[in-house]
Protein backbone atom coordinates (compact mmCIF):
# COMPACT_ATOMS: atom_id res chain seq x y z
CA UNK A 1 0.00 0.00 0.00
CA UNK A 2 1.36 2.96 -1.09
CA UNK A 3 -0.04 6.26 0.76
CA UNK A 4 2.83 8.78 0.14
CA UNK A 5 2.26 9.30 3.75
CA UNK A 6 6.65 9.58 4.44
CA UNK A 7 7.21 12.64 7.35
CA UNK A 8 3.32 13.31 7.69
CA UNK A 9 1.98 13.00 11.29
CA UNK A 10 -0.81 10.95 12.20
CA UNK A 11 -3.32 11.45 14.78
CA UNK A 12 -5.01 7.65 15.78
CA UNK A 13 -7.84 8.51 18.28
CA UNK A 14 -8.11 4.80 20.32
CA UNK A 15 -4.78 4.40 18.96
CA UNK A 16 -4.06 1.93 21.60
CA UNK A 17 -6.95 -0.60 20.53
CA UNK A 18 -7.02 -2.94 18.11
CA UNK A 19 -8.24 -1.08 14.77
CA UNK A 20 -6.20 1.95 16.18
CA UNK A 21 -3.07 0.22 16.82
CA UNK A 22 -3.16 -1.53 13.22
CA UNK A 23 -3.82 1.57 11.25
CA UNK A 24 -0.61 3.23 13.99
CA UNK A 25 1.27 0.00 12.75
CA UNK A 26 0.43 0.71 8.88
CA UNK A 27 1.26 4.67 9.13
CA UNK A 28 4.53 3.96 10.54
CA UNK A 29 4.99 1.47 8.00
CA UNK A 30 4.51 3.83 5.21
CA UNK A 31 7.27 6.19 7.05
CA UNK A 32 4.82 8.47 8.93
CA UNK A 33 4.78 9.41 12.48
CA UNK A 34 1.85 7.85 14.23
CA UNK A 35 0.25 9.48 17.56
CA UNK A 36 -1.01 7.61 19.38
CA UNK A 37 -4.36 8.97 21.54
CA UNK A 38 -6.12 7.04 23.91
CA UNK A 39 -7.45 7.07 27.75
CA UNK A 40 -5.40 4.31 28.63
CA UNK A 41 -1.80 5.52 29.57
CA UNK A 42 -0.10 1.62 29.73
CA UNK A 43 -1.66 0.50 26.73
CA UNK A 44 -0.62 3.51 24.79
CA UNK A 45 2.84 3.60 25.79
CA UNK A 46 3.12 -0.08 25.26
CA UNK A 47 2.02 -0.16 21.91
CA UNK A 48 4.72 2.63 21.34
CA UNK A 49 7.55 0.81 23.01
CA UNK A 50 6.14 -2.24 20.30
CA UNK A 51 6.20 0.11 17.22
CA UNK A 52 9.49 1.54 18.55
CA UNK A 53 10.66 -2.49 18.50
CA UNK A 54 9.44 -2.31 14.81
CA UNK A 55 11.62 0.76 13.80
CA UNK A 56 8.27 2.70 13.99
CA UNK A 57 8.93 6.16 15.26
CA UNK A 58 5.77 6.91 17.28
CA UNK A 59 4.67 8.93 20.53
CA UNK A 60 2.07 8.35 22.70
CA UNK A 61 -0.43 10.86 24.44
CA UNK A 62 -3.31 10.10 26.64
CA UNK A 63 -6.16 11.88 26.09
CA UNK A 64 -10.13 11.78 27.16
CA UNK A 65 -12.39 12.77 24.35
CA UNK A 66 -15.83 12.12 25.44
Amino acid sequence: MDLNLKGKVILVTGGAGGIGGAICRACGQELAVPVILDRDADAAHQLQSKLQGEGITSEDIVVELT
